[in-house]
């Protein structure tokens, strides 16, 4: 895919435009820190062939088991998105598209996608073949957390697979040890999914027929790459190479290959967190520590992130902080000044003093039509602790009556708090589902934090 990950990390005073409305002035500066990927070396056309090649002799072999398994039928296939999260994954999302196929053949920085811009690369003697998805933000961390599932995009057979190969890969030059999976359509035509993590393919072999949807393996940083991510290829029914999105300047076929094709720009927010630090983890092949606090005293500073997807040139971000009586605090917009990033993140930072009530703080950002909302305590008992591989999933949410808290193992302890950081319910279920009755709790926002094993979460509850 590309080489080293780097982070253009940019401190620039950007002064946000608050609403005169009588409450706080916005805090100044923001950190702002646009994402990018240098454009190197991916596979060559040999491996490729040699991949090509491999595929016919698997093919083969399958025939002669089943001579009936490549009968051609039908048009092309339509695709869905071909990864999903992993159940029980709650943020706003985990990933963003950071390369398409490129259009221009002419290699060494001749460079056009589908919609005649330039989200794609090449190098000296070669053009980027397929759409790489990026698990982003802490693209290490979420890959240990198993965060991208790689599922087939339409109905196939498997063709070619290969597994065992080191998944942390921090270089992009042409490294053909990948893990994946490539798959043959009806019509004959092709799909691969590269640099999945070591052991998670599926236990099916070369000549097993998969369903839409069906899952295929995770996505890692195998053979030529630098950054955990699913790199998705496409080949018609006669071996060339497509690019599944449609657009004014995609030459290589006519029509798209989505059930759904996704916008070109997908605009949002993928998170939004406060942290106890300005430092920021960027090592490769590392999975980094968030600095994530919840909970702050007097005298700290909250640095209150907003991760993005998409952010493009004046593209405006509204801003709301609400005390624990859902009065205003800060309200004030932030307009990017920067060109369109296809990842980026920016900082503000909050000063706690004894001026601000106890209780638990809600932050509101709108952003592309959408709304997002986190919290943080000031002088409050939340934690942000990780569960880690425990998979905690609450429901239903919002509530009117009970509600239901599972985990993987058991739980230790459940405490509800109000947003004035009053406890409301402690309950200790030791086992892996616990029951709440809020019948009697007032309408409005609660906070659950749930321990198992000495490690702990934080869960919003709406109480209807």
């Amino acid at each position: 895919m590309k080489k080293h990950l780097f982070y253009l990390l940019l401190s620039v005073s950007i002064f946000a435009t608050a609403q005169n409305k009588g409450f706080k002035a916005p805090p100044s500066p923001v950190s702002f820190h646009p994402i990018s990927l240098p454009k190197t070396e991916c596979i060559t056309d040999e491996q490729r062939t040699e991949i090509m090649q491999e595929i016919e002799v698997n093919k083969r072999a399958i025939l002669q088991k089943n001579p009936n398994a490549f009968q051609k039928r039908g048009g092309h296939p339509l695709f869905i998105l071909p990864f999903r999260p992993k159940a029980g994954y709650s943020d706003y999302g985990y990933y963003s598209l950071f390369n398409q196929v490129d259009q221009n053949l002419s290699p060494n920085g001749q460079l056009l996608d589908y919609n005649c811009g330039q989200r794609t690369y090449d190098w000296a003697n070669g053009n980027h073949a397929g759409t790489d998805y990026v698990v982003w933000p802490y693209p290490w961390k979420k890959m240990e957390e198993d965060v991208m599932e790689v599922i087939a995009a339409a109905p196939g057979i498997i063709v070619d697979k290969r597994d065992g190969n080191f998944d942390h890969n921090c270089v992009n030059n042409g490294n053909p040890n990948w893990n994946g999976i490539i798959l043959e359509h009806a019509d004959g035509s092709r799909s691969w999914y590269w640099h999945f993590q070591n052991g998670s393919s599926t236990s099916k072999n070369i000549g097993d027929s998969v369903a839409a949807g069906e899952y295929l393996g995770r996505a890692g940083s195998s053979g030529s790459s630098d950054i955990p991510h699913l790199h998705f290829e496409v080949h018609n029914s006669v071996g060339n190479t497509i690019d599944p999105y449609a657009g004014p300047c995609n030459s290589m076929n006519a029509d798209s290959w989505w059930i759904d094709q996704p916008a070109y720009f997908v605009p949002e927010i993928l998170t939004l967190s406060t942290h106890n630090s300005d430092n920021f983890d960027s090592d490769c092949g590392v999975p980094e520590n968030t600095y994530e606090e919840l909970n702050f005293e007097n005298g700290e500073t909250i640095r209150f992130r907003i991760f993005y997807r998409d952010l493009q040139m004046n593209a405006n971000t509204h801003i709301t902080v609400r005390k624990p009586d859902n009065s205003i605090l800060y309200d004030y917009d932030f307009a990017s000044p920067w060109p369109d990033y296809v990842a980026a993140w920016a900082q503000w930072n909050y000063e706690v003093d004894s001026t601000w009530p106890t209780g638990v703080y809600t932050v509101t950002a709108n952003f592309g039509g959408n709304s997002y909302q986190t919290i943080f305590g000031v002088r409050t008992n939340l934690g942000a602790e990780d569960l880690q591989q425990t998979e905690v999933a609450i429901y239903p949410n919002p509530t009117s009556n009970k509600i239901f808290i599972e985990a993987n193992t058991p739980i230790d302890k459940v405490e509800v708090y109000d947003v004035l950081g009053r406890k409301v319910l402690d309950v200790k279920p030791l086992k892996e589902k616990a029951e709440l009755n809020m019948e009697d709790l007032n309408a409005g926002i609660y906070i659950a934090v749930i321990s198992s094993e000495g490690r702990k979460t934080v869960k919003k509850i709406m109480k209807e």
